[in-house]
Parts: structure tokens; C-alpha cells; sequence
């Protein structure tokens, strides 16, 4: 059964996320490189909802939450109206368009079982077609006020002064937030929100139990707190009285004012006989805030920062069926993969889709630079982010293509995708030799990788323009001939783009190509002699040392790659198709 979860987000102008609209499911994957935006999605998708922990309902932004586009374009505007701006002859709608504004629209998909959390949202025109929205918004809330203090400011101002001023240009104190139906802009009511709540694992947890004088871990303690059902506070209550009553007893505490009983004041005994020790009875918080992890025996913070990060993300994603009053429970997980082992990082993948498939009230949002989090076979819930832009993977790869994908053995996707300059190759003959090469070129810097893919290069080079697009990133495709004009001819066109190189072996395979280059003839004939042990007959002609190199193992290979650019082989020139896309990868100036 198919239960209720946002199915669609609309984030505009809050930090890098210009303009963004994700289409999604009920878990889904945010892959991209360092400050592509991964962790500004995770931010907006909590912005219209309450946090699981007590009392956290601030939703006011600063300053730099603003996208810097978006307010370079309002200075922009700024400067080209100034005149009019000081002479009031600027109307508020044309104005009210050029302010920067953050706004985070979600969009609902429920069963008919849960359209009583989401009736009053309807933002469709006719209520049967049931488009249900709510809005997080943070704009200035009078803006008329502000060009009044436009105009008061302004006055006697030049243009380079605009550049000196900005922040009180844009005066962050005007901003209010707002969350609304869209359809009408109709607040969504407190009572009707409860019931929209989310959690945030954020990346930075390493502290959370790392020092033994720390109290406690807030999350945990609002964890516990969510957790209490008011019969159990009454029971920790009493708890805490007993205990005091118990600690009075054991170490006589009232004994301490017993001086009246030697007293020569009249009515001594009788005064100070009133005088009691009372329990200060700390908040359940307070209570709570002592409490701390353990395995075993031993606390939590004294185990491996590896350990804690997996204990603390297992507790805390396992706690989340508390509260089953809960429409949706939104859970956020950044870089989960945190100091793990390869081990745990699969331990907890598994951990977080079973948590998804017993829950009937989760939706989980991961970003991660882990392939272990990406389950092949679900591709479909990834989503690709890149400088500030983000796109659902299918809805930009056909379905045929992610099922490409999801066939290929092996196949690091995110090295395919991410790596800045990458070289596909057909086998790994090709791989070693090119690895080999590189390592060699101690005076040069190089983060090219190198991914064997044997064959259908066509599907992956679709798939790899359309996530890369605008980029600076570079990809080479080195292939062998295999007597086949049309395939190389079809894999030539993709060199119609500036960032996609494909050369083709002009012999038939990798082998006679590397023989036949230049003078590598001799010596490679020389070195397979003396290295390997081949007769005269086999190494006799260029021909015959092609064919004997083709059908050895891997293992000559191998030991042809070790051996690369030393002894025998140190003048050995690497074949044209193979220099060609290195020079291509590595001169970032080139077009």
C-alpha cells in the first residue's frame, strides 16, 4: 500500500537554491559534489514543518539565507531606478517584484486514509482534483515601508554608494515568515501543522558524546522527553521524591539543623522543628539531560568515533515511530557514511530502508558521497545536485537508461558522474596501462579517473551530458576498432561537444596499436624477451609479437604495466587515442 509523502518541492531564493523543483519519493538519495547545495535541500525541506524536539518552532532566516543572485539583482535594480526610487515615483507591485524572498512550496500526496491531516491545503481550482499544498515563505512583510526607507536613505546618494550600504538597502529586520495555503495565502493553522513533523541528523555529531563531562546529547534528551507519556512523568516525579526521602535518611541532612535541641532559646525546639529539607525538583529536561548512551558497560564516548556515529544514527532513526498521531515524520540524514567503515556504511543502508519499509509515517532525505547508499535497483529515488541546480534523476534518464545503469557490474556511479575529468575505457588492459602511466608523471598534479566499462559508452555518454551540463567537467572515451566502422563512426559524433573526447584504435585492439606506434617495435620486443621469455618465432615480427601479446593473461599485462616507462620500456611511447584523450583531460585550458 502506498502511503502518504511530499511528492513534489519548489525551493526559491534561499541560499545557493536560486530556483529548484524536485520531484520525489519516499526515500530519496541527494548525491553531488562539496557545496553543490545538498545540504541547503535538506535545510528548506524543514522549514515548513516543526522539529521533533521541544519548543523548536523558530523559522526566521538571516541575512545569508538570502540567494546572492537573487539580492545582486535587486542592488542591480536599485542602481538603474534610483532616481525614481528617491522621487516616489517607483509603483509597489513593479518593486515588490525585485525583492529577494525565500519561499519553500511541498506538495502532498495522500491515501484517502490520510486526507483528514491535509483537507483544509486543498490548492487545486475544483476540490476533487486534490493538490495539496502549504508554503514556507520569508519576505519582507510591508514593502511599501521599505521604499520609504529607500527613500530616506537614498536621498543625496550616488550609484557607489548602493555597494557600501547593502544591508541597509535590504534591512534583514523588515523580513517575517509566513506559512500559507498558496491557493489562497490563508495561514496553515498551528493544530493542522503538528501533525507535519521532521528530525535532522545533521554532519556535524562527532561531539554528541565525545567527552565524559558533557551531560547529554540535546537530541537524546528530546528524544526521551517525546518519548515520556505524562503517566511516566508522574512516575519519574515520584521517583525523584522517594529517592530524596531515601538520601535524607541514609545521611541524616536534617541533623544537620539540630542545634535547637541544645539551645537555651525558649520555644527553640518547637520553631525550628517546623524548618524541612524539600526536594528541588528539577525539570523532566534537567532529569534527563544525565543521561548518556552506554554499550554495555562502558559509555558510549569512550568508543570509536566510527562506532558512536553508527550507535547514535541506529538509536536515534529507530525512535521514530513515537508518535503515532503523526501524520508524516520527516527524517533528514546528512553524510551518514561519516567515519564508517565500508562494513557499517552497508549496515546502516540496510538499516535505513528496512526503517522505511516498517514505517507507515517516514520519508527520508540522505546526502551522501557513499555509493553504498545508492541501491542500483532504485535509481530512481536519487537525485542529482550540482552548483545550487538539483534534478531527479528519472526525470532526466529514461527508464530504459536507468535500467542501463542498474545492469552494469560493478559500476562506481558516482566517480561516472562527479569525477571532474574521467576516462571510460573497454577493459582493464586499458585501465591498468593508463593508471600505470599516471602515476608515472611525478612533475604534474592529476585527478583524472579511470572507470572500465567494456561496452555501450553511447548510453553512458547520455546519461553523463545531461547530469553535466554547464560544467567545466571533461570525459574521454578510448575504444578499441574491433573492425567496426559504423560503431566507431557513431562515437565520433559525440565529439561534436567541447567536453567529450572519443578516439578509436586504429588496429584492430589496444595491443597491435601499442606495437605499431612509432619505433615501440624493438623495444618491446626486447623487453618481452628478456622479461617474459618469448622465442624469436614470437617475437620475430611486429605482427606476431601483436598476436602472442593479445592471447597471454592478464598477468603479462600486469607486469607490462609495473614495468611501464622503466628499463626496456622507458622510451615506449603510448599509443595516439590513448595520449590524445590524457593531453585533452589534463590541459583545462584547451577547448
Amino acid at each position: 500500500m502506498e502511503l502518504m509523502y511530499i511528492s513534489n518541492i519548489r525551493i526559491k531564493g534561499y541560499r545557493n537554491l536560486k530556483e529548484v523543483y524536485l520531484e520525489l519519493n519516499r526515500l530519496v538519495i541527494f548525491i553531488g559534489e562539496n557545496n553543490s547545495g545538498k545540504s541547503n535541500i535538506l535545510k528548506a525541506l524543514t522549514l515548513p514543518f516543526f522539529n521533533n524536539e521541544i519548543g523548536a518552532i523558530n523559522k526566521n532566516l538571516g541575512w545569508d539565507d538570502l540567494n546572492n543572485e537573487l539580492k545582486k539583482e535587486y542592488f542591480d535594480y536599485l542602481k538603474l531606478n534610483l532616481d525614481k526610487l528617491i522621487s516616489g515615483e517607483i509603483e509597489k507591485d513593479e518593486f515588490q517584484k525585485n525583492v529577494p524572498y525565500i519561499s519553500v512550496r511541498v506538495t502532498f500526496k495522500p491515501q484517502p486514509s490520510d486526507e483528514f491531516y491535509v483537507r483544509k491545503w486543498n490548492n487545486s481550482l475544483e476540490s476533487d482534483d486534490g493538490l495539496y499544498q502549504i508554503e514556507y515563505k520569508y519576505m519582507i512583510e510591508n514593502s511599501l515601508q521599505l521604499l520609504e526607507h529607500l527613500k530616506v536613505i537614498l536621498k543625496d546618494k550616488s550609484l557607489e554608494d548602493i555597494d557600501t550600504m547593502k544591508m541597509n538597502l535590504l534591512p534583514i529586520e523588515m523580513y517575517k515568515y509566513s506559512i500559507i495555503i498558496p491557493l489562497n495565502n490563508e495561514p496553515v493553522s498551528f493544530n493542522d501543522l503538528s501533525y507535519f513533523k521532521y528530525d535532522s541528523l545533521a554532519a556535524e555529531r562527532d561531539d554528541f558524546s565525545h567527552k565524559n563531562t558533557q551531560l547529554g546529547s540535546k537530541a537524546l534528551v528530546s528524544l526521551l522527553h517525546n518519548k515520556l507519556g505524562n503517566e511516566q512523568k508522574i512516575q519519574v516525579e515520584a521517583s525523584y521524591g522517594k529517592f530524596f526521602d531515601e538520601l535524607k535518611e541514609i545521611s541524616n541532612l536534617e541533623g544537620i539543623f539540630n542545634w535547637q535541641e541544645t539551645s537555651d532559646i525558649d520555644n527553640a525546639k518547637d520553631f525550628f522543628d517546623q524548618i524541612r529539607l524539600l526536594p528541588n525538583m528539577p525539570s523532566i529536561s534537567a532529569l534527563l539531560n544525565n543521561v548518556k548512551l552506554g554499550v554495555g558497560d562502558e559509555y558510549l564516548y569512550s568508543q570509536g568515533l566510527g562506532y558512536r556515529n553508527l550507535i547514535y544514527l541506529l538509536v536515534m532513526m529507530n525512535s521514530l515511530e513515537i508518535n503515532k498521531e503523526v501524520a508524516l515524520n520527516i527524517l533528514t540524514i546528512e553524510e551518514p557514511e561519516a567515519h564508517l567503515c565500508v562494513s557499517n556504511e552497508r549496515l546502516l543502508s540496510s538499516f535505513i530502508n528496512s526503517t522505511i519499509e516498517r514505517s507507515n509515517q517516514v520519508q527520508v532525505f540522505v546526502s551522501t558521497h557513499s555509493s553504498e547508499f545508492l541501491n542500483k535497483l532504485e535509481l530512481k529515488n536519487v537525485t542529482v545536485v550540482k552548483e545550487g541546480k538539483a534534478f531527479s534523476l528519472n526525470t532526466v534518464v529514461e527508464e530504459d537508461e536507468l535500467s542501463y545503469l542498474a545492469k552494469k557490474p560493478n559500476l562506481d556511479f558516482l566517480k561516472f558522474l562527479f569525477s571532474k575529468r574521467s576516462i571510460l575505457v573497454e577493459g582493464p588492459s586499458e585501465e591498468m596501462l593508463i593508471k600505470s602511466y599516471l602515476a608515472f608523471q611525478k612533475n604534474s598534479l592529476n585527478d583524472i579517473e579511470v572507470i572500465s566499462l567494456h561496452k555501450g559508452f553511447k548510453n553512458m555518454l547520455e546519461i553523463w551530458l545531461k547530469t553535466n551540463e554547464g560544467t567545466s567537467h571533461r570525459i574521454g572515451i578510448i575504444r578499441d576498432f574491433d573492425n567496426q566502422p559504423n560503431a566507431q563512426q557513431a562515437h565520433d559524433e559525440y565529439n561534436a561537444h567541447d567536453n567529450i573526447l572519443v578516439t578509436t584504435t586504429t588496429e584492430y585492439t589496444l595491443e597491435p596499436e601499442f606495437v605499431n606506434t612509432s619505433s615501440n617495435y624493438e623495444s618491446l620486443k626486447k623487453y618481452f624477451s628478456e622479461e617474459h621469455g618469448w622465442t624469436e618465432d614470437e617475437t620475430s615480427t611486429a605482427e606476431a609479437l601483436s598476436d602472442k601479446w593479445r592471447s597471454s593473461k592478464t598477468d603479462t599485462m600486469l607486469k607490462f604495466c609495473q614495468d611501464f616507462g622503466t628499463g626496456h620500456l622507458k622510451n615506449v611511447e603510448l599509443p595516439e587515442h590513448i595520449d590524445e584523450v590524457i593531453k585533452f583531460l589534463m590541459n583545462r585550458s584547451e577547448s
